[in-house]
């Protein structure tokens, strides 16, 4: 602890009345007197007017520091003291790491500066961390200027304003030496590439320097006019320690940077103004990031108008087994069932919105390759749901492997191949067919917007589809149009119809059925199918219905539910929700 020497009150023995007056108005001012307010006799206390002399001024200030220095004694004492000024180092660079985002407003201005002001001992370690003066922002340069000088070798973290002009530039030529140091940074797109697609002078200085410490470099969205543009070659191409590259209006190509430890690659384009990339640049770009874990596009699509090889060259995989969540958006359904036939990537979350289509086989594509391999992330699928959008036009597909969830949303979009309750039927035998569907334990079936009945299903289209469910266990049907019998009465008589080869019934391991909203089945129907499968060695253990002629029932003794408990365990009125895959959000 920092001490001080006090300086000694001059001791004079026989001096004359007048030092021996000093004396005595010197013994009133020692701290021991003074630590009781009660003896208090102070010199001109009590007086209305007093010219104090100086020598009393003097001895006030070295009270004032003599209690200082035992107030920092007394922090001492306090078992908070017993942290080392490593740990609350740490401490304090955890409160400035969650204070604020880089792209809010208060970043760069020492909002975590509070703990400065609790004791001497803490903002001595305050000063002297050079980790918690690393955020600059072109928003407040006095204080960034302040960062450049306390932050020692630490690495440093900067966010360029999208407003910020000529009168920053004083600023940028200060950081520049420090650019070999520079760990993350936020720039604006209009900064990258202007109307003209020329980069500003404002940031070409910060992007033409080498960032050999560079892990995160961010072009933020600030307005939504212009076109997307091409990634230039930034720090020379060179950031061997780039592991998050996030772009907005702007989309990257091979050289602008350096990928071999790239860990997340985000790339945006605009509502009116989508990014186009072809496939085969994209695969080349993911050839490079060997470590790569998410990478996500919006507003983004891939077209295949260039070969992905030659003639003569064999079909060329890229592994990417770090790989775990993907998004694509906006793409031709056979352009990203080409592009997952191209990666390996065991352990990944998948989410796709795609543009349907009809292959020449008349079987419908949705963005998954007809051939999965083993190492396929659609494979192993243990739940499935088939959400139909009518008024969309679009199928939703949510569900989960044993591993991981998927979420795959196909829409028809332009194309002449018909309107959703035409070809649903069809469409799902297609989804059947197309996924890996031998160790599917629960399934959903739901139309979540409709306004038209689907015509596209029969017993025999439903047939084909659960024989590939052997091991089916759960049955949900989920519809708001209480009369259409596509997704009630066909699939529950398909069920219910044994083959004519075998004399099995589909889903022999089925277990449980519950279903909302449907008129086109009596419970006495309902008797005759449970009891049709328990004959068949087939029984439900649990039928749980939602009916509307048993709305005004108060009295369920009164129904016909007892009969129906002879041939099902467990019969209620109250089918659970059907929740849908869970992604965790990516906000950028």
């Amino acid at each position: 602890m920092a001490t001080a020497a006090i300086p000694q009150l001059p001791c004079v023995v026989g001096g004359g009345p007048a030092q021996e007056a000093n004396h005595e108005e010197s013994s009133r001012l020692t701290l021991a007197h003074l630590l009781h307010p009660e003896r208090w006799d102070l010199p001109g206390r009590d007086e209305q007017c007093m010219s104090a002399s100086e020598d009393i001024a003097d001895k006030f200030e070295i009270l004032d520091h003599s209690l200082t220095l035992l107030k920092r004694y007394r922090n001492s004492l306090r078992p908070v003291h017993r942290l080392s000024p490593d740990v609350l180092a740490l401490i304090f660079l955890e409160v400035a790491s969650e204070d604020c985002h880089p792209l809010s407003s208060e970043f760069g201005t020492f909002s975590w500066s509070f703990v400065a002001h609790i004791c001497y001992r803490w903002r001595v370690i305050a000063l002297g961390c050079a980790a918690l003066w690393t955020q600059l922002s072109t928003r407040y340069p006095q204080a960034a200027m302040t960062c450049l000088e306390r932050s020692g070798d630490a690495p440093l973290s900067l966010v360029l304003h999208a407003r910020a002009g000529h009168e920053a530039m004083d600023l940028i030529d200060s950081i520049r030496p420090h650019m070999n140091r520079m760990r993350h940074l936020y720039v604006p797109w209009i900064h990258v590439s202007d109307e003209d697609g020329v980069m500003s002078p404002l940031l070409s200085p910060l992007l033409e320097a080498p960032a050999p410490q560079l892990e995160t470099f961010y072009v933020y969205r600030y307005r939504a006019d212009g076109t997307c543009f091409e990634l230039p070659i930034v720090f020379g191409g060179n950031t061997p320690r780039l592991r998050i590259l996030k772009l907005s209006y702007c989309y990257p190509r091979l050289g602008c940077a350096t990928f071999s430890n790239l860990r997340e690659l985000y790339f945006r384009g605009r509502k009116r103004n989508n990014i186009t990339l072809e496939l085969a640049s994209v695969l080349e770009i993911l050839a490079e990031c060997p470590l790569l874990e998410i990478l996500v596009t919006i507003k983004a699509r891939f077209v295949a108008d260039e070969p992905l090889e030659r003639e003569d060259a064999p079909i060329r995989r890229i592994r990417l087994d770090s790989l775990r969540r993907l998004e694509v958006s906006r793409c031709s359904a056979s352009v990203v069932a080409t592009f997952l036939s191209r990666l390996i990537i065991p352990h990944c979350h998948l989410s796709m919105s795609v543009w349907l289509e009809r292959g020449s086989d008349f079987r419908f594509l949705f963005g998954v390759p007809d051939d999965l391999c083993a190492e396929h992330p659609l494979r192993d699928i243990r739940k499935l749901q088939v959400a139909f959008c009518s008024s969309s036009s679009g199928v939703v597909l949510d569900g989960s492997t044993s591993a991981h969830p998927f979420q795959i949303a196909a829409i028809i979009g332009q194309s002449a191949i018909g309107d959703m309750p035409t070809i649903s039927g069809p469409l799902l035998l297609s989804i059947a067919k197309t996924l890996d569907l031998s160790l599917l334990e629960e399934f959903t079936i739901a139309e979540t917007a409709h306004y038209h009945p689907h015509v596209g299903f029969s017993r025999d289209l439903w047939t084909q589809v659960l024989a590939r469910m052997p091991l089916l266990r759960a049955l949900h049907i989920r519809l708001q149009n209480i009369t259409d019998s596509g997704f009630c009465r066909v699939v529950l008589s398909a069920l219910g119809t044994a083959d004519s080869v075998t004399g099995r019934l589909p889903c022999s391991q089925l277990e449980t059925i519950t279903l909302s909203e449907d008129r086109t089945w009596s419970s006495l129907q309902w008797y005759r199918f449970a009891r049709a499968r328990k004959e068949h060695g087939c029984p439900l253990r649990r039928l749980s219905l939602s009916l509307p002629h048993y709305e005004n029932v108060e009295d369920m003794a009164e129904t016909d539910l007892e009969e129906l408990r002879e041939v099902v365990e467990n019969v209620d009125l109250d089918p659970p929700q059907t929740p849908q895959a869970e992604f965790q959000s990516l906000t950028w």
